[in-house]
């Protein structure tokens, strides 16, 4: 269940038609996960401000269970930020992306937690 998320200032007619479906063909592929469980979204147009411009810039986050580490987290930021680059033209010294190892104890899942549907 993977989530990437995005904030960004890119105004929403900039942004790809298959930005999403492409964002989680990319997640599925870097993760090893199959799409079905991916969830991508992105929060376009937003008010942002990055030393001292408001060029494009963003926050982002690529939230799952048990897949992160250093290497794992190397490779993907490096996939990501290509990616993100590539789509929105957003730089890659005008972004952050925070990689969030969740439990599945704090992961609701239809009615229940993760925890307890992998148990």
């Amino acid at each position: 269940m993977p989530t990437l998320s995005l904030i960004t200032n890119v105004p929403k007619y900039k942004v790809p038609a298959s930005f999403l479906s492409d964002a989680s063909k990319l997640v599925s592929e870097i993760l090893k996960t199959p799409e079905s469980e991916i969830s991508v979204k992105i929060k376009t147009g937003d008010p942002m401000y990055w030393h001292n411009n408001y060029s494009y810039c963003g926050i982002g986050s690529l939230a799952g269970v048990g897949i992160y580490g250093f290497e794992e987290n190397k490779n993907n930021s490096f996939s990501i930020y290509n990616f993100i680059e590539k789509q929105l033209g957003i730089p890659q010294n005008r972004l952050y992306i925070s990689f969030v190892d969740q439990k599945p104890s704090n992961i609701g899942v239809q009615g229940t937690t993760l925890e307890e549907k992998i148990l």
